[in-house]
């Protein structure tokens, strides 16, 4: 089973929109997982849960193979044959359950051929197996492993010689490296770009190169995703279109450089799941390029009387809306580009939609249908578990520097971290270092946008010491200070004060 399943890595790691069948499956079986269990593991595992889910489901895959392979194993002689063939042959049926007709993915009689060779490799090597374990003239030992392990070794030899022939032809042309996307390139006569304000002016970098504090800007590789999929959708851009059509003037189609030829706009945007805990990672800012929506819809018309929300539906079949007010805004984009490059993969490529100040289930990526609709759409989450159709970030804070029970000692400590507030901005960020008794107005550097993160940073004074709790708190652009109530992520995301317990001397 080792083997069969390199066969379909090794064709997946080459062509990525080639389904990995174990995945498919788990896919499958994820849409069958009731909303509260989905929700009780991520609260409790956070973008791991889907990771460990595709990782358990990947190794019960293999062993069912061998369990399969110990039926046949233990079929008599002339019957073991006929056995080993039926099994594969059922094994290849399940794994055609795990096909997804997708943008860029093989038809299903490709997809078939492929799988039928990977029957066909567990077939040859269970009875290749089985063969020499017959003729093998060494006596086995009480256990029964000494034998086998041979084989198994054999297997393992022979699945790592197909993965890593996969990884070096992937290297070759070009498939790795795609997690930071690639060069941005624009078609000839495309319509102006309306770049991000530059920062205010003033601000000593030097002062913020602080060990451990998260930078302004996150690395393409380094931001973070959580999906309710487990395959990333591979989608070709030639053949992808995005179709606007529902309460418009007229249905219309764009191709990928049409997209890109529009007049476009730059800007700084903090994105947050709306399952980050506090104090969490699942938060990070780039610089997005894209198309205002409200253009988009123009080409269509515009939206029609009666129109209630904007619905975006992905590759794949997730969806997710805006109230029609929300989406006209014009910081509210289908963006192509991060950080000034095309979209990589994970991060939802060809287009996605950004929209600033709202959490991160309703910036859908791999977005490839438009629809205006005259009622108040629920998406993917708020269908399975009732979470907030409205999502509008709430105002959060972190400390980054230092980390929990850290030892402080000598001058040049410092207190540092991070706060956002959606698309209000941060007007204030405050410390405490005695658990909330009292606070001290940290410094804030420079705002890099409204919609972005703002670092902050507080010299600790001297002569603090012992064991102390350090707690920091934001207020927004409007001046309403972020709220101290302790609440879970569902169903409008987490609140309270993040805090770390530090030794000083």
């Amino acid at each position: 089973m080792v083997v069969a399943l390199a066969v379909l890595g090794l064709v997946h790691l080459v062509q990525a929109s080639f389904p990995f069948p174990p995945l498919g499956l788990a896919q499958r079986l994820l849409r069958l997982v009731p909303g509260p269990v989905a929700v009780f593991f991520i609260d409790l595992l956070g973008h791991w849960a889907l990771r460990l889910f595709a990782a358990g489901f990947t190794v019960g895959t293999v062993a069912a193979g061998g369990a399969a392979a110990v039926l046949v194993a233990r079929t008599p002689g002339p019957r073991r044959g006929r056995a080993a063939w039926l099994a594969g042959g059922l094994l290849g049926v399940a794994a055609l359950a795990g096909y997804r007709a997708q943008p860029g993915a093989p038809s299903l009689l490709l997809y078939g051929a492929v799988v039928a060779v990977a029957a066909v490799a567990w077939v040859s090597v269970l009875q290749g197996a089985l063969g020499r374990l017959e003729r093998d003239p060494v006596p086995a030992p009480a256990g029964g492993f000494g034998r086998t392990r041979r084989e198994l070794l054999r297997a393992a030899v022979g699945a790592a010689g197909l993965l890593a022939t996969g990884f070096v032809v992937r290297r070759l042309s070009g498939g790795v490296g795609d997690a930071g996307g690639r060069p941005l390139a624009r078609p000839a006569g495309a319509g102006p770009v309306r770049p991000a304000p530059a920062p205010a002016a003033g601000d000593d970098p030097g002062a913020w190169d602080i060990p451990g504090l998260t930078a302004e800007v996150t690395p393409n590789r380094l931001h973070y995703t959580v999906d309710e999929s487990i395959i990333d959708p591979n989608i070709d851009q030639g053949s992808w279109r995005l179709r606007v059509e529902g309460l418009v003037g007229r249905p219309v189609t764009l191709g990928y450089g049409e997209l890109l030829a529009m007049p476009s706009t730059e800007q700084y945007v903090t994105l947050q799941c709306i399952s980050n805990l506090v104090g969490g990672d699942l938060v990070g800012t780039a610089k997005w390029t894209g198309v205002p929506l409200a253009r988009v819809l123009e080409r269509a018309g515009g939206a029609g009387p009666g129109a209630v929300r904007v619905v975006f539906h992905a590759v794949g079949g997730y969806s997710d809306s805006l109230p029609l007010a929300k989406a006209l805004e014009p910081t509210t984009v289908v963006a192509y580009g991060m950080n000034d490059r095309s979209l990589p993969r994970a991060h939802g490529f060809p287009a996605r939609i950004i929209v600033p100040g709202i959490y991160g289930m309703k910036n859908v990526k791999w977005l490839e249908r438009i629809e205006v609709v005259d009622y108040d759409y629920r998406g993917y989450w708020q269908r399975s578990d009732g979470w907030d159709n409205v999502a509008v970030i709430k105002t959060a804070s972190r400390i980054d520097v230092p980390q929990e029970l850290t030892a402080l000692g000598g001058a040049g400590a410092v207190v540092a971290g991070l706060a956002w507030a959606g698309d209000r901005g941060i007007r204030r960020v405050e410390v405490s270092l005695d658990g909330g008794a009292s606070w001290v107005p940290a410094t804030l550097r420079r705002q890099l946008a409204r919609a972005a993160w703002r670092q902050w940073r507080l010299p600790l004074p001297p002569g603090t010491q012992g064991r102390r709790t350090i707690k920091v708190r934001a207020t927004d652009g409007r001046g309403e200070l972020q709220t101290p109530r302790e609440a879970p992520p569902h169903p409008s995301g987490a609140s309270g004060y993040d805090q770390v317990d530090v030794v000083s001397s």
